[in-house]
């Protein structure tokens, strides 16, 4: 199926499922709120979490750098042979900072790698979704579960579950609910018959944090973009772990630097249209003005030092040139802002 029909089809089912929804701006904005405490009371959520897990005789793996990670893993991994690494975002987050390469895939696993959607702070639990049937019956039937959760998915409250996996479930997959999901807790449950373990990573999420303004991305990391990224169009058939769409490429320049990132931040565009195709009220087109303003502050130093060095000032600045429209957008295109939408 084309990216055309498969995106055709999310629309139509996004739209039905938003008809039953009286306020869903409304909506939207508690969850942001919800999401803004986490961003706001990182540690100490972390923290709770931690010690209800414990309450259980289970563990929390933190893995705050990609060495803490690697160890971690190769120790939960070490004693099995036949491993099913899940695409599910805090997992294929994981592949891409450890540049790992993935066992190849088993019919019958004895070890699942999923991820969580969310972790509930005041209970110790987690919350997991699955791309499809097979993946829910393997991980049924595995003697280890590996839960990747990142410092992303958070939620205080467990209450506050059921908004948050609506909303996500609307935004990702266009239908109400999820097709099939698990909430449960680390150590050996009593049903399922398996050990489950939850690494916590991090993996320079954090550094989304450092500037008060680009918080509410944070809330972005632990989402996935449905089929209406126009670049989903040029990818291959073949589902690579390493393919990062439109979002994904903005939010990664954060993780591992902006400056080095430049590209991903001045050549991103669309993003007024992917707004609306998001569990949170955040204006993704001010996110992206504020970044490239943080890009081009030397550039404005730099370039000013340069005038008044060179006495031209009365010419740079001159009234007449500004006051030509098109010179001016090509000038602030240049040197401020990157090309306008």
């Amino acid at each position: 199926m084309s990216f055309l029909d498969n995106n055709n089809e999310y629309l139509l089912r996004l739209n039905e499922s938003l008809s039953k929804i009286n306020d869903i701006n409304l909506i939207k904005k508690r969850l942001t709120y919800i999401r803004w405490k986490v961003a706001e009371n990182l540690d100490k959520l972390l923290f709770e979490f931690e010690t209800n897990v414990k309450k259980t005789d289970a563990n929390v793996h933190w893995c705050p750098d990609i060495a803490s990670t690697i160890d971690n893993l190769n120790k939960q991994l070490k004693s099995y042979t036949k491993i099913n690494f899940f695409k599910h975002n805090a997992v294929k987050h994981l592949v891409r900072e450890l540049d790992m390469k993935v066992p190849d895939y088993s019919e019958n696993p004895e070890v699942v790698v999923i991820g969580a959607k969310f972790i509930l702070a005041n209970t110790g639990n987690f919350y997991s979704v699955f791309n499809n049937f097979q993946e829910y019956e393997q991980m049924l039937t595995a003697k280890k579960i590996i839960v990747i959760a990142g410092i992303d998915s958070v939620l205080a409250l467990q209450s506050e579950l059921f908004l948050a996996k609506q909303l996500y479930s609307i935004f990702e997959t266009g239908n109400l609910h999820y097709q099939s999901e698990i909430l449960c807790r680390p150590g050996r449950i009593r049903g399922i018959g398996s050990d489950i373990t939850i690494l916590l990573t991090d993996l320079n999420k954090n550094k989304l944090l450092d500037l008060p303004q680009h918080r509410p991305l944070f809330s972005l990391l632990n989402f996935d973009l449905p089929a209406v990224c126009p670049q989903d169009s040029l990818k291959s058939p073949a589902d690579s772990w390493f393919e990062l769409n439109t979002l994904e490429r903005f939010l990664n320049a954060f993780m591992d630097g902006l400056v080095k990132n430049a590209a991903s931040v001045n050549g991103n565009y669309g993003f007024n249209i992917l707004n609306q195709y998001l569990p949170y009220d955040i204006d993704l087109n001010d996110q992206v003005l504020n970044a490239r303003s943080i890009l081009h502050e030397t550039d404005k130093v730099s370039i000013l030092t340069k005038i008044i060095d060179t006495d031209k000032s009365a010419l740079a600045l001159s009234a007449k040139k500004f006051s030509d429209k098109e010179k001016f957008q090509k000038y602030a295109e240049r040197n401020f802002f990157g090309p306008f939408n």
